[in-house]
């Protein structure tokens, strides 16, 4: 039997997670691979990928200040007194 498999290290001793298939006392190598964290593997190909000129690095952009309540009611009573919005985006698009 040749292939990967995935077993937990627990008390001393590599626990299979499914059934091998091997008869009893059988002799296997191993070979031991960490699992990359999945959010390390994003970072690695984000780094690929701006490397290769495939994507631009993201910009944080500055959070804006929350609006005041006066100023949400205010805008609330404004757009309150000119009627539907789709009315609004129509008017605009016939440039009235």
């Amino acid at each position: 039997m040749n292939g990967t498999i995935t077993a937990i290290y627990e008390n001393g001793v590599l626990r299979p997670l499914t059934p091998l298939g091997l008869p009893e006392h059988t002799q296997v190598e191993l070979q031991l691979i960490q699992p990359v964290a999945a959010e390390d593997e994003r970072q690695q190909v984000r780094q690929v990928l701006i490397t290769a000129g495939l994507i631009r690095p993201q910009t944080i952009a500055e959070v804006p200040e929350p609006i005041s309540e006066a100023a949400l009611d205010a805008a609330t009573q404004a757009l309150g007194q000119t009627g539907p919005l789709s009315d609004l985006i129509i008017a605009d698009r016939e440039g009235r």
